[in-house]
């Protein structure tokens, strides 16, 4: 028959094992919410494509370990809010199309949130010189294109459309006249615009045209675009500055600079060709 004092010993030794049971599930548990994302985490992120995608990753404090991403909430420029909470994995991407430009997204690891702020690199405009001219425009003998004077001007042609093949005047862009009318019919009002210009970001802000003789215009793009500016040479482009060997030829150059001053140009070489008989 046991004594009451060796039973009361047992019952000692069970409690202090039940006590160290307890301690035992205790840092168990701790250990597993470490590792199940309670722990603090290093969360790293970048965006491209004009701030249309994002991408992050996380890892362990103090380690190369991969912990996984709890959710991604992103904040879209044009007021949309998209959070992500099924990721569980330590690496996110998103490929986003045109429209879908991030303003800043949110990504949370463990106890740690972090914040990603897109600031969009500004790229440079495109400038585009057109100038008002008659249809029938033709393919100089001697290089460049040429249009006659005297008649009716009904549609824009670009610096690019002017010929570039090598000829001695190839690039030129000629005003003809004498050849079918008296030179009193030939207008040396010209018109330019610059609107067919571009700027992937659309923040073009200011214009200027050179017109070659020594004047120009400019104003705000979004003011007063230059959709269509005229200007009055001297007969003859007596009064042009000159262009290489040219002394009758103007460079006419439009420069179009954007909201961040960025700025591209645009030349188009004009001049005169008397076709008078002899």
């Amino acid at each position: 028959m046991r004594s009451p004092r060796s039973g009361f010993g047992s019952r000692a030794r069970l409690g202090a094992l039940a006590v160290v049971l307890v301690a035992t599930v205790a840092w168990v548990g701790a250990a597993g919410a470490e590792a199940g994302g309670n722990s603090a985490a290093t969360i790293t992120g970048s965006f491209s494509d004009s701030c249309r995608d994002f991408t992050s990753q996380a890892t362990k404090v103090g380690s190369q370990q991969g912990k996984d991403i709890s959710h991604v909430e992103i904040h879209y420029a044009d007021g949309r809010i998209v959070k992500d909470e099924t990721i569980n994995s330590p690496h996110h991407s998103l490929d986003g199309a045109a429209g879908e430009e991030i303003d800043f997204a949110i990504v949370k690891s463990g106890t740690t949130t972090e914040q990603f702020d897109c600031v969009p690199e500004s790229s440079p405009p495109t400038a585009l010189l057109e100038v008002k001219t008659p249809p029938n425009c033709f393919v100089f003998f001697s290089g460049g294109l040429a249009c006659e004077q005297s008649f009716a001007r009904t549609v824009w042609t670009s610096t690019n459309q002017v010929p570039d093949d090598g000829g001695s005047e190839s690039g030129l862009f000629h005003w003809v006249c004498g050849a079918f009318t008296d030179y009193s019919q030939c207008s040396w009002t010209i018109s330019f615009r610059g609107t067919s210009s571009s700027d992937p970001d659309n923040d073009i802000a200011s214009w200027s045209i050179d017109f070659g003789d020594g004047t120009s215009a400019s104003g705000s793009w979004s003011a007063d675009p230059p959709t269509e500016v005229s200007h009055t040479y001297s007969t003859f482009f007596s009064n042009c500055v000159g262009f290489g060997t040219f002394t009758s030829v103007c460079p006419v150059t439009l420069t179009v600079t954007d909201s961040a001053g960025q700025s591209d140009s645009d030349t188009m070489v004009m001049g005169f060709v008397d076709q008078t008989p002899d």
